[in-house]
C-alpha cells in the first residue's frame, strides 16, 4: 500500500519539474492611446496619414513626420496648424517608413481644394503679380463691390440695401 502513494508522489513531483524546464512565454501587449485630436486605432496601429500637412502622425513615438528640404523628418510639434482641423487616417502600415506608400496616400485620402489652390494661397499670387488670369481663379474678398460685382458700389454689408428698416 505504501507503494502506489509514493509512485504516485514522485510521478507528480516529475511533472513539476518538467513543468518548470519548460520554456515560458511572455505576452506584452503595448496600450497606445491616440491623440485628442486623432481617431481610435485598433491595437498596434502604428501611423496616421494627415492630409492637411501631407504627412504622418507615429503614434507610438508621438511625433510628426513632414517632408522638409526633401528629407522626411520626425518633429515634437507642428507651428502654424491647428489640429482640431485634421482628418487625420489610420494606417495599415508597421515599419519604419511609412513614406515609401505616399504617393498612394495623397491619391487616395488627400482632397483638392476647391479653387485648386490652398485657402489664401491665390490671394497671395494675386498680391505678387505672379499669375495668368488663364489658369488661376482669384478669390479675393471684395469688400467695396455690390453683389452684383461691380466695383466700389457696396458698403461690405451685404446685398447692398443699406441698413436699418425701410
Amino acid at each position: 500500500m505504501k507503494f502506489f502513494p509514493k509512485m504516485a508522489l514522485s510521478g507528480m513531483f516529475a511533472l513539476f519539474l518538467m513543468g518548470a524546464a519548460a520554456p515560458t512565454q511572455a505576452q506584452v501587449n503595448i496600450n497606445i492611446n491616440p491623440p485628442s485630436w486623432g481617431p481610435a486605432a485598433p491595437a498596434g496601429t502604428q501611423y496616421y496619414y494627415v492630409p492637411e500637412y501631407d504627412g504622418y502622425y507615429d503614434l507610438q513615438d508621438k511625433r510628426y513626420i513632414v517632408l522638409r528640404e526633401g528629407r522626411w523628418t520626425r518633429l515634437s510639434s507642428l507651428n502654424g496648424y491647428n489640429t482640431s482641423n485634421f482628418h487625420p487616417v489610420v494606417l495599415n502600415y508597421r515599419g519604419t517608413q511609412p513614406w515609401i506608400r505616399i504617393e498612394e496616400h495623397r491619391t487616395k485620402y488627400k482632397k483638392p481644394h476647391p479653387h485648386g489652390m490652398p485657402p489664401g494661397q491665390a490671394k497671395k499670387m494675386r498680391s505678387s503679380g505672379n499669375y495668368s488670369r488663364d489658369r488661376v481663379i482669384i478669390v479675393g474678398d471684395n469688400r467695396n463691390d455690390d453683389y452684383h460685382g461691380n466695383p466700389g458700389k457696396g458698403n461690405g454689408n451685404g446685398k447692398g440695401h443699406g441698413k436699418g428698416k425701410h
